[in-house]
């Protein structure tokens, strides 16, 4: 007997309240291979990848942690300039909540983080990354619309172009936390 309890006060000490797990999610992974590639026509205007409307890509996160620490989001991709003119305009990462039907109109709990702009000349490619640390201190709107669970997320493009793509070549989330909630 007495070495059961040994055992089962060994197993209690490696889950303690100090114990943090890390969840990664591949976002590509809910994209089918061939859908990574957004063709962006000749003249200007804006769209939203992926997402055949305005919902975005629905990402679950597989387990829910009780008390979310962190996180980081980190979104790599390529614009080509396939037409005959300068290839220029902005990108922004949008979030919204699971039921929200459309990421882009500033309503039902959507926003944009991680913004920035380009200029690719004609025949050249360009790589931006999104890479954005999860805090309380640290856009922590996006921390807490995570902490919810499930969640939809898009790349919103404005540009400019005579014909370009985007191709999304890597897509990550993580979020750090522990399993139970510890009362202190």
């Amino acid at each position: 007997m007495p070495r059961l309890a040994l055992l089962f006060i060994l197993l209690l000490a490696g889950c303690s309240a100090a114990t943090r797990y890390t969840i990664n999610v591949n976002v590509l992974s809910f994209i089918p291979q061939n859908q990574r590639t957004l063709t962006i026509p000749s003249g200007s205007g804006s769209l939203l990848f992926p997402g055949a409307n305005q919902e975005g890509l629905l990402v679950p996160l597989p387990i829910q942690l009780d008390i979310l620490e962190r996180g980081q989001i980190l979104v790599i991709a390529n614009l080509t300039n396939t037409g005959d003119s300068t290839f220029s305009g902005n990108y922004e990462l949008r979030l919204a909540p699971e039921n929200d039907s459309n990421v882009n109109d500033n309503s039902g709990g959507d926003f944009g983080v991680g913004a920035g702009n380009f200029s690719v000349p004609v025949g050249t490619s360009r790589e931006i990354t999104i890479n954005l640390t999860l805090s309380d201190t640290q856009n922590k709107n996006a921390l807490d619309l995570i902490r919810r669970g499930s969640f939809r997320v898009a790349i919103r493009i404005g540009a400019s172009s005579s014909g370009g793509t985007l191709t999304l070549n890597q897509g990550r989330i993580s979020a750090t936390g522990r399993p139970f909630a510890v009362i202190k």
